[in-house]
């Protein structure tokens, strides 16, 4: 693969996975939490910061993605790199709150589970990203 076609792949992949598990972000913790959780509350502060760490998240597994010992292109390598990011991301930040702040064990638990299917969209993303800039041999 030549150089500036891989860098394309990162390129594009990053900012397309970045901006999409901001938006399922976005709908779950202001949307969905909110309506079934009455002690949550949407808020809309930092998302322009918000954007840019998802884009350098969506960067880190493009960058992932890329540089796997599976060279082939899949959808099955896409969603594992996310799944395996969303809980290096969140998990042991988010044990280390819970011990910290003595905030619940299980939230944090199911807030790593919930980020391995987002970073596993962001996966997907990636996968459809890099397979279509080969077939359209960009």
């Amino acid at each position: 693969m030549k150089a500036n076609n891989k860098f394309l792949r990162v390129i594009l992949s990053s900012v397309l996975s970045g901006f999409t598990m901001w938006v399922v972000g976005g709908l779950y913790h202001n949307l969905i939490i909110p309506a079934v959780n009455k002690n949550m509350h949407p808020h809309h502060e930092g998302l322009g910061i918000t954007l840019l760490a998802y884009i350098l998240l969506g960067t880190l597994m493009s960058y992932f993605y890329q540089n796997a010992k599976e060279d082939k292109d899949s959808l099955l390598k896409g969603i594992k790199i996310g799944m395996i990011i969303g809980v290096l991301w969140v998990f042991p930040h988010g044990l280390t709150m819970a011990a910290v702040h003595e905030s619940s064990i299980w939230y944090q638990i199911t807030n790593t589970i919930y980020h391995t299917v987002e970073q596993g969209v962001g996966g997907i993303i990636i996968f459809i990203t890099c397979r279509y800039i080969v077939k359209k041999k960009i």
